[in-house]
């Protein structure tokens, strides 16, 4: 039996070396314990702007471990209605190419953050952009429902003013002024005497 016993040892010995034995028999409760890096991503962006106004957005990456994360990738797809588009990053190299950002970042500690601002100019017209952002990263990642993230900003289009009417209006708004100022210095001037 103990003949047996050296017999199985040696086995794993040569076939695995030390690290292959206490590796067979310590397996299942690292296979219990988890691991991974969960990584998450959040977008915060202006819930309303004006037509042409620039619109910033801020990226958080953040590894709620256990483990640290060795790198990640974000992507954002430029929504249409943002124009000149520009990003960048802490602690990532990040890109703009045909409508994609994507940001490469590096070693990212178990509990620590990454930003990624994003900006750019809103249309002209009324509308809604939806901007959406992903993060993937090197290691398994053991809760991929946080992996995504949307800011909704409301554009609120500017009223074009005729120039014309808009002319007209202010020569009107002089007039009503000046008939009040008129009428007030005669007043005065009516009493004085």
């Amino acid at each position: 039996m103990k003949k047996h016993a050296r017999w199985m040892l040696g086995i794993m010995f040569t076939v695995g070396g030390a690290a292959g034995a206490l590796g067979l028999l310590v397996a299942p409760q690292a296979a219990a314990a988890g691991g991974g890096a969960d990584l998450s991503v959040a977008k915060a962006g202006p819930a309303l702007e004006n037509a042409g106004s620039a619109v910033n957005y801020e990226i958080v990456v953040t590894n709620y471990g256990p483990d640290a994360s060795s790198g990640w990738v974000l992507t954002d797809q430029v929504p249409t209605g943002l124009n000149n588009a520009s990003v960048a990053g802490s602690g990532s190299y990040c890109g703009l190419n045909a409508g994609t950002i994507v940001c490469q970042g590096g070693y990212l500690a178990a509990g620590s953050s990454a930003i990624v601002y994003v900006t750019g100019t809103a249309g002209p017209n009324g509308f809604r952009l939806t901007n959406t952002v992903t993060v993937d990263g090197i290691e398994p990642d053991p809760n991929t429902d946080n992996n995504v993230s949307s800011a909704n900003t409301n554009i609120l289009a500017i009223p074009m003013i005729d120039p014309v009417v808009g002319a007209g209006a202010s020569v009107a708004a002089a007039m009503t002024t000046a008939g009040v100022a008129l009428r007030r210095r005669r007043r005065e001037a009516g009493t004085a005497l």
